[in-house]
């Protein structure tokens, strides 16, 4: 069994687009496991993205269990629980978790296969519910960039009002965000976090609502909202169907605060302890960001107010951009601000890009050449992954061409990285991707290397754009804190950091691994906040945890060559002026 001189040890959840994870850190923060298992997404048309919420708790109880088994630690000694998740959208009946039951969103199945009752966050079945949520034009829309996102849980839920058959709409007594769905099953108490409502559900919180530092004063769901977009039958009902509590004494928890113990059930299916202290659930984005901004860089520890001069960038299969000031920003086409959804006194700023790891492996996957590739990967001594395989390649290509840098590779190769709609700044699906340059001789692995980086290229562009919108707006920062499966990818890595010109730091945990430990600082929250009791307040509990137990293994820092910062200056421009010309293409077809 573990053996360290002191026996607390917290937990991390993390449940992402394809599987989850499960992570044991200490209280100095030293990560003692990690366990990762895979749960399926049905796809029935296009847009479309279906999962099952007890398909992924069965998987999380396998992590956990597993990592417990690697890394020998007695369940005793686990202190606290953090749980993150995608913000999908889960439809269930009402009751406890022993009683209630899972409601089909699924059209292909005339919404009668309950077992996928989730809607993916990526889904983009709900587009005209987003859209005419947009043209409401209400005041409460400047707190997500005057834009509904179709992302976002009420376009959700009216599709599936206006698609159901009204015995099974009226089956649905609980919509989750899918964070506070596992933080209900695993403690049985309906206490939603106050990053997914206020993230995903237009919850109003924060001073310019009238709220104090407390929980309770001056905030809630906006029923007059709800009644304007056609939702009006859940504001009558207390907006109980809106994550099981309504206006009436509702209390959201802060990331990472006490809300409650591990149930007998989910104990045992876990295989911990009953009672194990259970924090406020997070985006999974802000568990990345949790893992990162707090730590240490040259052996100095920042300050919650020096926190602000730093961008977290989690990069999966989407990417997130958030940034923190201790006042409102506003600004088009980016989501927030949002009070108190990260830490409790701060409000975010949310820019993304909808497609980043996803993109690179359609564009990939999708080539003539890829099986090469990927064969020759695995055959390499030592075997490395397709993606290192074609970093490899670009170097290789560009000795052979005698050019100083392999990003000259994509000078007459360009593309726009909107593939699957544009998030931020611009807060338009109907963005697409455009390719510039393609020939008749690319069809090879040397070809397939170029399309990569000109990929990589595009989404550093889009991240580019964002950073300079936040900056234009006010927001103030100086250094990138990367995590998520692309921060291990030492081309993109060095891209990104080149075409922004700023520093990007990597985590010490390994980037992929960023994110549940950040659920595991929630975990070590969700503990102190449980010895504090529940009136002792927040205060800064979540940022010395980010400080304590979060480490830093490296800074990437951009090239100085004025020549290499011209030509991603011009690759900028060129971006900039494809994405333009695609509007009035869509104008001159439209007309």
């Amino acid at each position: 069994m573990h053996s360290s001189s002191d026996n607390l040890v917290f937990l991390g959840v993390d449940v992402g687009s394809g599987s989850s994870r499960a992570a044991l850190i200490t209280s100095t923060g030293k990560l003692l496991g990690i366990h990762s298992t895979p749960f399926s997404t049905s796809r029935p048309a296009p847009d479309y993205f279906e999962q099952s919420s007890d398909e992924i708790w069965a998987s999380i109880c396998t992590s956990v269990r597993a990592v417990l088994a690697l890394a020998k630690v007695d369940p005793t000694h686990i202190k606290g629980i953090g749980f993150d998740a995608t913000c999908s959208l889960v439809a269930y009946t009402a009751g406890a978790p022993d009683t209630a039951r899972p409601v089909s969103i699924s059209p292909s199945s005339k919404f009668q296969d309950d077992n996928r009752n989730i809607i993916m966050w990526c889904d983009h079945r709900a587009k005209n519910q987003a859209i005419r949520i947009t043209e409401t034009r209400h005041d409460i829309l400047k707190y997500i960039g005057g834009t509904m996102s179709l992302e976002m849980e009420l376009p959700k839920t009216l599709w599936l009002k206006e698609h159901m058959p009204a015995e099974r709409w009226r089956d649905i007594g609980r919509l989750f965000d899918l964070p506070d769905f596992l933080t209900w099953r695993a403690t049985g108490d309906y206490f939603p976090s106050r990053c997914s409502v206020v993230c995903k559900w237009c919850y109003k919180a924060g001073p310019e609502s009238g709220e104090s530092s407390s929980h309770t004063s001056g905030h809630g769901w906006p029923a007059d909202f709800l009644r304007q977009i056609g939702l009006g039958e859940i504001a009558d009902e207390d907006c109980q169907k809106l994550c099981g509590v309504g206006n009436a004494g509702q209390r959201v928890h802060f990331a990472g605060e006490h809300i409650g113990g591990l149930t007998e059930r989910a104990a045992a299916e876990l295989g911990l302890l009953p009672g194990t202290a259970v924090g406020g659930a997070v985006i999974d984005a802000y568990a990345g960001a949790i893992g990162t901004l707090g730590a240490s860089l040259n052996g100095i520890q920042p300050t919650v107010h020096e926190a602000r001069k730093r961008i977290s960038l989690i990069c999966g299969t989407s990417s997130c951009h958030l940034v923190m000031n201790d006042k409102p920003i506003f600004l088009p086409g980016v989501w927030g601000p949002f009070h108190g959804v990260m830490l409790p006194d701060m409000w975010v700023a949310e820019g993304g890009q909808s497609s980043t790891g996803q993109l690179i492996d359609y564009l990939t996957k999708s080539h003539s050449a890829y099986d090469e590739a990927l064969s020759k990967a695995k055959s390499a001594e030592p075997a490395v992954s397709v993606y290192e395989y074609l970093n490899q390649c670009l170097e290789s290509l560009a000795a052979k061409q005698s050019l100083p840098h392999f990003a000259y590779l994509t000078k007459g190769l360009h593309l726009t990285p909107d593939f699957h709609g544009n998030r931020s700044p611009f807060a338009d699906e109907t963005m697409r991707g455009v390719i510039s340059g393609l020939d008749l001789n690319s069809d090879n692995v040397d070809g397939l290397a170029v399309l990569y980086l000109a990929a990589i290229q595009a989404l550093a562009i889009g991240t580019g754009q964002i950073l300079n919108a936040l900056l234009q707006a006010g927001y103030d920062f100086d250094l990138i804190c990367i995590s998520g499966g692309l921060s291990l990818n030492r081309v993109f890595v060095k891209v990104l950091a080149d075409v922004t010109k700023l520093p990007v730091l990597l985590p010490g945990s390994g980037g992929d691994a960023a994110v549940v430990v950040g659920a595991a600082v929630c975990g070590a929250v969700a503990f102190e906040s449980q010895l504090r009791g529940p009136e002792a307040g927040m205060d800064d509990l979540l940022w010395n945890a980010m400080a304590r137990l979060t480490k830093v293994s490296g800074v990437i820092e951009p090239e100085k060559d004025p020549e290499l910062q011209r030509f991603y200056q011009n690759k900028y421009r060129v971006v900039q002026k494809m994405q333009q010309d695609q509007r009035e293409y869509n104008k001159m077809m439209n007309e």
